[in-house]
């Protein structure tokens, strides 16, 4: 298959046409036009459809887009790996984040990883439903305790301790409890406070999806929730919010996690280190 006929496709795919594609690319939309027509030619199918108001994917087309773009986005990892690019981080960085760690840190992070990488085009994106990397375009993607997935690998960046939290006018017997999608279901929770392990009575008040909409509501007094210190350190510290105890048992674990068929970019790697510098202490 010619590389720079796929290339070509893609760029004009993936930007929407040829006009978009000529000037992302520098190439001249005939040079594309002819590139296209060669690997629909070598591959003895139709990849676009010409319509009134542009084109558009065949099913051929969209099954190439999907395939090929992983694939690209290799090759290129694989030349700034063996040299052929320069030695520092360049190209485009797209990451996955949970909204909660979004929220707390990651403006700072990436505020930084911007000034040592000037040449990297990052982005990052604030979501808490289990995205595909590869079939998604991400280079990597920041995950709270992912389930085991052979088609990725990674490193531990943080484990943090999971309290009990609500604001201090917050009360009842049993205690009004905010709980998330489909965890705690119990309506008593293992909570260890001051070395003391006891059982704390719930009542659930309200289920929500997010992370953060729970933080939110916590915070309006709408009633205790289980939160990662992380997020709730420095309420606890100013007396915004009060700690009932850690749960038992209840360690969370963030982990960076990557395609493992790909190669490591050496902008993937960067963000990685500044990640494990920043969670450190």
């Amino acid at each position: 298959m010619d590389l720079n006929g796929l290339k070509s496709f893609v760029a004009v795919a993936a930007e929407g046409g040829f006009g978009a594609a000529s000037r992302k690319t520098g190439i001249a939309k005939t040079s594309l036009s002819r590139h296209v027509r060669q690997l629909e030619e070598q591959l003895d199918v139709r990849l676009l459809e010409r319509t009134q108001t542009g084109f558009r994917l065949t099913d051929e087309g969209r099954f190439l887009l999907e395939r090929s773009q992983p694939l690209l986005a290799e090759l290129d990892d694989l030349a700034e790996v063996l040299g052929t690019r320069r030695l520092s981080p360049s190209g485009k960085l797209r990451i996955s984040v949970p909204t909660i760690m979004a929220n707390s840190s990651f403006g700072e992070i990436a505020a930084r990883y911007a000034r040592l990488y000037p040449d990297v085009q990052l982005e990052v994106v604030a979501e808490d439903r289990r995205v595909d990397p590869v079939r998604e375009g991400y280079d990597a993607v920041l995950r709270a305790q992912p389930s085991v997935d052979e088609e990725l690998m990674g490193k531990r960046i943080l484990s943090d301790t999971v309290l009990l939290v609500c604001r201090p006018d917050v009360q009842g017997a049993p205690l009004p409890f905010i709980a998330l999608g489909n965890l705690y279901r119990e309506k008593r929770l293992e909570i260890r406070h001051q070395g003391v392990e006891h059982q704390v009575e719930t009542r659930e008040v309200m289920r929500l999806s997010s992370p953060t909409m729970i933080y939110d509501a916590v915070l309006a007094g709408a009633g205790a929730a289980l939160l990662p210190l992380i997020v709730i350190g420095e309420d606890i510290k100013n007396g915004t919010l009060v700690s009932l105890g850690e749960q038992i048992d209840g360690e969370i674990n963030f982990w960076f996690l990557y395609p493992s068929r790909r190669h490591l970019s050496l902008r993937t790697r960067a963000f990685m280190t500044l990640l494990e510098e920043h969670f450190s202490p």
